[in-house]
């Protein structure tokens, strides 16, 4: 036990190593972040189309789309393709659905990309993408963008050639090349570094090499390759062992002074570094209505919900929750899951311990919210 506690106290240090060189060269300042990027799938869709666009304002032309193609197999890329004359749409709405990014040629072939970063698949859909295609298109190819080259679900693609693609690895790829491309064109160059790095974090590739490459070196130096597996496999149960002694007690003893059910959920999820959920609700509602505090890498979002219906807040309820939290000066930003969002670090054990186990800012910040949305719903008519 002795020498596992001196293993990862020396991963620790490494670590901690890693984080101060951050906090040196300013590597933690991007835009991408503080403006929540993380979760939005419309608005990475917009951001890589139009660096894929010809007639972008990058200024390159078609040197990014040739870039791009040049990272994906031959195989799906239709023969005739023709970069130059590509026109490129973002949420392109058809009679199968609405496609995320679409680019069309003037050789009537299309590339289209499904960019899927927390969302499921909807029923069909990349089915229902393959027969618009194959009515309107000589040919077309189809890519299917995850964080991390996952495969679509079976009932989405059964019978479709795709390609799975990622943004850990095709993506990030991509943008080095881009990054080299514009290197006379500073602002050009260095929104790509920022959003590089952005999509680093997100893919859990943001420290430093040299730091890295010492990780392993210290992992591979044990001599137990299964000793480190263990540890990576009990990772989420470390998190959850941690949520449930030091944040649960808590948010019981809140709820129960304010007439709540508090409940706890860790969802195991590959798709996720760490994502927990907290319910709140109070039997008056019926069991419709509940506060809920969803947490995935990087972010959290809290607000009042249906589960497992959509909210049905009017415009004027949920408007009234809104001046409430500005009043408060809490962030706003409005989500497809939850009315409220906002930016946090990433949530990984190192945060629980420090937030969670030793100051308790973290369970202030969530009873703070709780108590400003308890003080809205009494008066709304739900």
């Amino acid at each position: 036990m002795k020498i596992l506690e001196n293993l990862l106290q020396q991963i620790s240090t490494i670590t901690q190593k890693n984080n101060e060189l951050l906090d040196a060269t300013g590597g933690r300042f991007n835009m991408f972040r503080i403006c929540g990027v993380n979760h939005y799938e419309n608005t990475h869709s917009a951001i890589i189309a139009e660096l894929l666009n010809p007639n972008g304002s990058h200024s390159l032309k078609s040197a990014f789309l040739q870039a791009f193609l040049s990272l994906i197999n031959k195989d799906f890329i239709p023969p005739t393709f023709n970069p130059s004359t590509a026109i490129i749409y973002t949420e392109y709405t058809t009679d199968n659905g609405r496609i995320d990014i679409l680019i069309e040629d003037n050789q009537k072939n299309a590339l289209i990309i499904e960019n899927k970063i927390y969302a499921t698949d909807q029923h069909e859909q990349l089915k229902r993408y393959n027969q618009y295609a194959q009515n309107k298109y000589k040919a077309h190819n189809i890519y299917y963008l995850t964080l991390f080259g996952d495969k679509a679900s079976l009932q989405s693609s059964e019978g479709v050639s795709y390609l799975p693609i990622s943004y850990s690895d095709t993506i990030i790829k991509w943008l080095d090349q881009c990054i080299a491309l514009s290197a006379r064109i500073p602002t050009v160059r260095e929104t790509l570094i920022q959003y590089s790095n952005h999509l680093k974090t997100l893919t859990n590739q943001d420290m430093n090499t040299k730091n890295q490459e010492e990780i392993v070196k210290t992992l591979g130096d044990f001599n137990d390759l299964k000793a480190v597996q263990s540890i990576f496999l009990n990772y989420t149960k470390v998190f959850d062992y941690l949520a449930q002694k030091h944040f649960n007690p808590k948010m019981e003893e809140f709820a129960k002074r304010n007439n709540l059910e508090y409940h706890y959920e860790k969802v195991e999820d590959k798709n996720y570094d760490s994502y927990i959920r907290f319910y709140l609700t109070n039997p008056k509602w019926e069991g419709k209505i509940e506060i809920s505090f969803d947490f995935e890498e990087g972010s959290y979002y809290y607000g009042v919900c249906n589960n497992p219906e959509k909210y049905k807040l009017s415009p004027e309820n949920k408007a009234i929750l809104h001046q409430r939290l500005e009043e408060k000066g809490i962030p706003i930003e409005e989500t497809q899951w939850y009315p409220f969002y906002e930016n946090i670090d990433n949530l990984t054990v190192e945060v629980w311990e420090t937030d969670i186990v030793k100051n308790d800012t973290f369970f202030e910040s969530c009873k703070q919210r709780v108590e400003i949305l308890l003080a809205a719903l009494n008066n709304l008519e739900l």
